[in-house]
């Protein structure tokens, strides 16, 4: 391994990620614009640590009263202004079947929390109150900013924790993958694991953050592999199959010709029937892995890209990813070979299903580029003496996950985009 890929391993904050819903694209653009009228204003500008955004049907918000803000004053204003900002969600590996279909149809709605670690007792009492805030501005120094973003995944799974740290909350299945991961050479392109802290009755993987030292970072989020759902939770579909209208609404919704006729009769489809269907849409069926999310430095946040699904397609959102710079382009081609080569040594790798995992794409004005391989909650190790090639097309029973395949295909576009 390259010295100086070591040594930006150790500089760079690590986390694990996926990215935001775009209704927290507001709060990351007042802290994300380079330069200009941001840096002169920065001062005085006030900086929202904690937002929380549980809008009612009508879209309505409590107004924060005066008592509310003299609660801010203290010890705890102090201890905000030090967090980090998280917004929530993420795949875990106990999840529900709900959950394994829901992904981005219902991911949660730009709900940002921060959640500190305290002390038990009267400032806990405050500090519950505070959590249920809307926008809630604390001053911060011009070094703080919205730091940590999250554009696909499930409510609920990220917090704050210390300095520069992460909070996951606790997958007994991503837990081992992280312990595995320390002793493998692809450690040096996953988030570093500080191990499991308890916060609020609940236990939570400690990573740290990957952004931490990134100013005006543009971030992408690509899930790796020809599927998203493991080979189990097809099985325990298809051992209970039954008719469910709200998957045929989640698929009219999307394309009316997709249900059969018999399907549009029923105004119902089976889960194992939808859940296939839906990896057609994306690139994820035509090039093993599909874009979940992209945010920018200026703050605006996409996350629609479920019809996404051909080359040129994809190869015009890398191009307004990094704005037509081929620096960024072409550092981003070295970083996916190196992690290529680096696969391609893993034990870690060649023994795991490795599936609802994500490739983290991060870069600045600077053109300062990295790659993070994130997201293992549904990695799952092989019995005993069996080994996957990740490039082989998936049957039922070979438990292949395409990685690879959509690894070579990522690198292919992106080489095509440097040499335009």
């Amino acid at each position: 391994m390259p010295k100086e890929r070591r040594r930006s391993s150790r500089e760079v904050g690590r986390a694990g990620y996926n990215l935001a819903e775009t209704e927290i694209c507001d709060e990351v653009a007042q802290m994300a614009e380079p330069g200009g009228c941001a840096a002169a204003s920065v001062k005085s500008r006030t900086v929202p640590q904690v937002t929380i955004t549980p809008e009612d049907d009508e879209g309505c918000t409590r107004e924060m009263k005066q008592e509310d803000l003299d609660e801010v004053n203290g010890r705890l204003r102090r201890k905000l202004s030090n967090s980090s900002i998280s917004s929530t969600g993420s795949s875990v590996f106990e999840e529900s079947e709900d959950d394994v279909i829901s992904d981005s149809e219902t991911k949660s709605k730009g709900i940002v929390t921060l959640e500190q670690l305290v002390d038990s007792g009267e400032q806990n009492k405050s500090w519950w109150k505070l959590k249920t805030l809307v926008n809630l501005p604390l001053l911060a120094s011009q070094r703080k900013r919205i730091s940590w973003v999250q554009l696909a995944g499930h409510k609920g799974c990220f917090k704050a924790g210390g300095e520069g740290i992460i909070l996951k909350k606790y997958s007994e299945n991503e837990k081992i993958c992280f312990e595995h991961l320390k002793d493998d050479v692809l450690s040096h392109f996953v988030p570093t694991y500080h191990g499991v802290v308890e916060s609020d009755g609940e236990q939570f993987l400690q990573m740290t953050d990957l952004l931490g030292t990134f100013e005006g970072p543009n971030v992408m989020d690509c899930k790796m592999g020809v599927r998203t759902y493991l080979e189990g939770e097809l099985v325990r579909a298809c051992e209970r199959p039954k008719l469910r209208q709200d998957l045929y609404e989640k698929m009219v919704e999307v394309d009316r010709e997709a249900p059969t006729p018999e399907e549009h009769k029923q105004k119902a489809v089976t889960k194992p029937r939808y859940m296939q269907w839906r990896e057609t849409l994306s690139s994820t069926h035509t090039l093993g892995f599909r874009i979940e999310g992209v945010k920018k430095a200026d703050g605006t946040c996409h996350t629609d890209f479920k019809r996404t699904r051909s080359k040129e397609q994809v190869m015009q959102v890398f191009r307004d990813f990094v704005g037509g710079n081929k620096n960024v382009i072409n550092a981003y081609v070295s970083k996916l070979k190196e992690i290529k080569q680096t696969l391609d040594m893993s034990e870690f790798f060649k023994r795991h299903e490795v599936i609802g995992s994500s490739l983290l794409f991060i870069h600045n004005r600077v053109a300062r580029a990295e790659v993070w391989l994130i997201d293992f909650g549904k990695t799952t190790q092989l019995p005993e003496g069996q080994t996957l090639q990740h490039c082989v097309p998936w049957q039922e029973g070979n438990r292949e996950d395409g990685y690879l395949w959509g690894l070579e295909n990522l690198i292919q576009i992106l080489s095509s985009v440097a040499t335009e």
